[in-house]
């Protein structure tokens, strides 16, 4: 179809609705239904069987189908984990060793696994959510903070650390505009990328100094410490319990998925990290971390195999609302890039643009390409084929427009209330969905807008 401002229009009812009535799920049907609306308008028969085969076609993708699995796998780890006793017990240990004993400690808990297990965004936002809310409940910070920790992190250190699946995509997409030494590169870039390298710091800052600006204010203000959870270990007369085995299986199954990514990556790469299948390592290394924790629950706990299975079950019941709303968010995702969204946008640069200007431009216009149609990695697919032929036709440095057009992206994404990042960061961490946005959007507005000065002092650098 000719490119329109009317392709923006699915993506801003989907935002607008899901901020005023809070119901992401009506609200990323009602966008489907629009884009499909202006796709094959007038035709009411066309209209709706797009609405069914873009649905269908992207349930019943391949590849699409391993992210349902994994995501209701990762339900199921953490069913495991919880209902069969090990999660507590590692939860007790951290207690009982005084590791996590104040408020700074268990933030900084957080941003430390947001760092260290960059091995898939989605995953590392379940595990560091799952693992620090109840010690945030104990210790009275609210779950909004959580939230905003863990997704300034994940995606960000995914972005900066890239032995993972984000890493081989981009890899992927800058070879194929004819880029020399595509690695090096790509390496290269991320040193300019500004929003993932602020943000990732911003929010060690918010952890260390408990630093709070607009809405997270109040959500702060109101948290209370859940002093039914907190155990006494210094009763006399009582001997601390041991909780080492619990903890064991909890860390083996958590370490199992940060070491099988890469390890699969190797595997179905041929002995090349970035030539591996991301969603299938992913994959593999989810449902071993679940067969570690049911054969380790069974060990220490002496739990029967049914209670263990039906604690799985119950797990990826709970998180099936997540799997749908992601389902929902590709379909609409993948609509906007038929409407050509990100094109529309794209088509406001043109040559008349000083050399100085580029990198900021690109950068913003990642970032509404992002916030539109809620997905980084949609944003990556439009805006690389943009920004690097840009700066091969002015003979300019490439990794800073690779940098510029994946910073905005993860921006945009980081900003959306319909990103599948964002919400399940909100999931993970237990508060309402758009809670979480409105006390995160300040926070990576900061962080966007000192990314926009850093992009422009580099452009007028290189230029």
């Amino acid at each position: 179809m000719e490119l329109s401002w009317t392709s923006l229009l699915p993506s801003l009812l989907a935002i607008i609705f899901a901020i005023v009535t809070r119901r992401v799920l009506l609200a990323l049907i009602g966008g489907i239904l629009l884009a499909n609306i202006i796709l094959f308008w007038p035709s009411v028969e066309s209209m709706a069987q797009g609405t069914g085969w873009s649905s269908w076609s992207t349930l019943t993708d391949s590849s699409n189908m391993l992210v349902w699995f994994f995501t209701l796998g990762i339900g199921a780890l953490f069913g495991v984990l919880e209902k069969g006793g090990t999660f507590k017990q590692f939860v007790q240990k951290l207690e009982q060793r005084q590791w996590v004993e104040n408020k700074r400690r268990a933030r900084m808990m957080t941003w430390v696994l947001g760092v260290v297990v960059f091995i898939e965004s989605n995953v590392t936002i379940m595990i560091a959510g799952t693992t620090s809310r109840p010690l945030y409940d104990r210790l009275g910070i609210s779950r909004e903070k959580l939230a905003y920790i863990v997704d300034s992190t994940c995606a960000a250190i995914c972005i900066l650390i890239p032995l993972n699946a984000w890493g081989a995509f981009n890899l992927t997409l800058i070879a194929k505009q004819g880029v020399e030494e595509p690695l090096w590169v790509f390496i290269q870039s991320l040193g300019f990328s500004f929003y993932a390298i602020f943000a990732v710091l911003l929010a060690l800052f918010v952890a260390w100094f408990d630093w709070n600006i607009g809405p997270m204010k109040a959500f702060e203000r109101n948290a209370q410490p859940d002093r039914v959870s907190k155990h006494n270990w210094g009763d006399e007369g009582k001997s601390k319990p041991n909780y080492g085995k619990g903890t064991a299986v909890v860390l083996t199954s958590l370490l199992s998925l940060v070491v099988m990514v890469p390890a699969m990556l190797l595997v179905t790469g041929n002995g090349v990290l970035v030539k591996g299948d991301g969603t299938l390592s992913v994959f593999i290394a989810i449902y071993t971390a679940l067969a570690i924790a049911i054969i380790g629950t069974q060990w220490v706990r002496k739990t029967g195999m049914f209670t263990i299975v039906k604690a799985a079950l119950q797990g990826a019941w709970n998180i099936l609302p997540l799997a749908v709303i992601l389902w929902l968010s590709i379909t609409l995702g993948g609509l906007t890039r038929d409407m050509g969204t990100g094109e529309f946008l794209a088509s406001i640069l043109d040559g008349s643009i000083q050399v100085w200007m580029l990198l900021p431009l690109i950068f913003v216009l990642a970032a509404l390409t992002g916030f539109s149609i809620g997905s980084s990695w949609g944003t990556f697919a439009i805006m690389l084929p943009l920004a690097i032929p840009i700066a091969m036709s002015l003979d300019l440095p490439l990794a800073p427009f690779i940098a510029a057009a994946i910073s905005g992206g993860i921006f945009g994404d980081h900003a959306s209330p319909i990103s599948d990042t964002t919400i399940i960061a909100s999931m993970a961490s237990g508060t309402e969905h758009i809670d979480h946005v409105r006390t995160q959007l300040p926070y990576a507005l900061l962080a966007g807008g000192a990314s926009i000065v850093a992009f422009a002092i580099t452009g007028a650098t290189i230029g």
